[in-house]
């Protein structure tokens, strides 16, 4: 027979908690002053907490690209092309702010770039670098003006001295300081050079350039120095000149 339950006793209390009323107008200061410690910390959790995560971290990557973007970026001032050569990072960085520091420069706040290129394959196939990108980027470099100076062995320095890619180096250095370093000039022994001037500088032997290698490396022997005929930074490449010739300043 059923049961007739429409006027049954609950078991629970007229006063239990699920018959009370929220007051949906009271305010969370209310609410929050009625709660012991560990009710906060569970009311805490299940409603901001997740919101405080989320806000952290985006202020957290924000301040990153701030600091990195804006407070400490480092500008490019000086792009020289180390041609089939090999070499640490470590001590390419160091040649690179040393000079830097003989400018005066900031290194903070600035770069010289001395990066390594493979224009030959056999070379590039040794350090796993890509042939073809890396032809590329140097002649986008080049044609852009942006490559100040390249150091490269006898035949790639050729090849690029063909396509009248470098300066003059009587633009760039008086005739005294020329005979100081005259035994290091590249003159190119070639029908168009009638006047016989210099347009590369050898640094084999160099003993600031030798630092680059100080960890390994120096694959070219005879690597020669040459300021690009575009470069809109020549005055940099002349106190390169002087960095790694300090008898001429």
């Amino acid at each position: 027979m059923a049961q007739n339950i429409k006027y049954k006793k609950s078991s629970l209390k007229d006063d239990a908690s699920i018959y009370k009323k929220r007051d949906e107008d009271e305010s969370e200061k209310s609410k929050w002053s009625k709660m012991d410690m560990r009710q906060r910390w569970t009311h805490f959790k299940t409603y901001y907490l997740r919101f405080v995560v989320i806000g952290c971290i985006v202020l957290l990557l924000a301040g990153f690209f701030i600091y990195r973007d804006v407070l400490h970026r480092t500008e490019v001032i000086y792009r020289c092309a180390l041609i089939n050569e090999v070499a640490a990072e470590a001590p390419i960085l160091a040649f690179a702010d040393g000079f830097l520091e003989s400018m005066n420069i900031d290194t903070e706040r600035n770069d010289a770039s001395f990066h390594l290129y493979y224009t030959n394959s056999e070379a590039a196939e040794k350090v796993g670098a890509s042939l073809s990108s890396d032809l590329t980027h140097v002649s986008s470099l080049i044609y852009a003006g942006k490559l100040d100076s390249m150091i490269a062995g006898q035949k790639d320095f050729d090849g690029y001295l063909e396509k009248d890619f470098y300066t003059d180096l009587t633009e760039l250095l008086t005739d005294e300081q020329l005979a100081l370093i005259k035994d290091k000039l590249y003159i190119p022994d070639v029908p168009e050079n009638t006047e016989k001037r210099p347009y590369g500088v050898y640094l084999d032997g160099n003993e600031v350039y030798g630092r680059i290698f100080e960890m390994g490396g120096g694959m070219v022997e005879k690597p020669i120095f040459g300021v690009m005929v575009n470069s809109q930074n020549k005055e940099a490449s002349r106190r390169l000149l002087y960095y790694l010739f300090p008898m001429l300043e």
